[in-house]
């Protein structure tokens, strides 16, 4: 991990996961990390569609070489997609990251490009820290 400027003693703020699905299968899923207190089912997708998150074209995510590589590094290190559990129309959900200030206000946004376009973590918490301090 990248040294940050992000000092996680400044400031406060929550985080939440927000899963496809029913709560109850989010709780499942997301205690199986540890996280199930963090995470919210949202079985329309309703937050995906507020957010402006886009479909992804599932026949790109089998032949394109830079995300065969990627789910190959993520196979060796222990990740992989569960097909048996996944629609396939909700496998083809991009996702995203978004700062939400405590007035419901979207501060900011990231709209993912490809399944595993998201920011590094520690640069999420860096944006969260200068937009709501």
């Amino acid at each position: 991990m990248r040294e940050s400027g992000y000092d996680p003693t400044q400031g406060a703020f929550s985080v939440r996961f927000v899963t496809i699905g029913s709560q109850a299968k989010a709780e499942e899923f997301c205690g199986q990390h540890g996280m199930a207190a963090y995470c919210i089912g949202d079985v329309d997708k309703r937050t995906y569609a507020a957010m402006g998150l886009e479909g992804f074209n599932l026949l790109k995510l089998f032949t394109d070489p830079a995300l065969k590589k990627r789910r190959a590094e993520n196979k060796a290190a222990g990740f992989s997609q569960n097909w048996g559990a996944t629609k396939l129309q909700d496998g083809a959900q991009l996702p995203g990251a978004a700062i939400v200030d405590a007035s419901g206000i979207i501060r900011w946004v990231h709209r993912g490009a490809h399944p595993g376009d998201l920011p590094p973590v520690d640069e999420m918490l860096e944006r969260a820290h200068e937009l709501l301090a």
